[in-house]
């Protein structure tokens, strides 16, 4: 009887877990995005310190991603091959501006981060490439919010626990942008 009885709570207690406890794993989908978004967040870190190295530095970045953009190939919202391949100058450029796919692909132009580097590369390093950096923060709070992922839920694609994920992004986004490392450090704190 006594062994009928701890085999009950032992399934009961399987169940509990199984229906309100955080996933062992992300779906490999969700894993694959916060690549893209660690990346793009590096990207747009080594893009700022790009511009902030020397007003030659910046001028010359701004000048080449200028460059790019006067030749009017990433003007409509569907690009052709040579809007492609301007996408694809733009991603040695700048990358923080255009958003990758899982093969590191090039597929788009984010257009208002676009627009305010153009405004602001040589007079607010900061500011001229945080949007990037901001949106793919957003991205994570919310990948690992709909997966309801815990501080022990590993990442399939790094084979690393959520918890020191969101650690090391925090730790390379402070220097720059510490509100974003707080809004990460936040996230890491509602992990359940």
């Amino acid at each position: 009887m006594r062994r009928i009885l701890l085999c009950l709570a032992a399934l009961i207690a399987a169940a509990v877990a199984a229906c309100g406890g955080a996933p062992d794993e992300l779906p490999r989908d969700t894993g694959r995005q916060l690549e893209l978004s660690r990346d793009r967040i590096a990207a747009a870190i080594d893009t700022r310190e790009r511009l902030a190295s020397s007003p030659v530095a910046a001028q010359r970045l701004l000048a080449r991603v200028r460059k790019i953009v006067a030749t009017g190939a990433l003007e409509p919202d569907q690009l052709d091959e040579f809007g492609l391949a301007a996408l694809g100058e733009l991603g040695l450029a700048a990358p923080a501006l255009v958003v990758y796919d899982e093969r590191q692909i090039p597929r788009q132009l984010d257009r208002d981060s676009l627009r305010v580097f153009l405004q602001k590369a040589t007079t607010d390093p900061d500011a001229a490439i945080r949007r990037p950096a901001a949106i793919e923060v957003a991205r994570i709070s919310d990948l690992l919010g709909a997966a309801d992922a815990g501080p022990d839920t590993t990442i399939p694609t790094r084979g690393q626990a959520t918890t020191d994920y969101l650690t090391a992004l925090e730790s390379r986004l402070y220097p720059t942008w510490p509100d974003l490392a707080a809004d990460l450090a936040a996230t890491r704190a509602d992990l359940r």
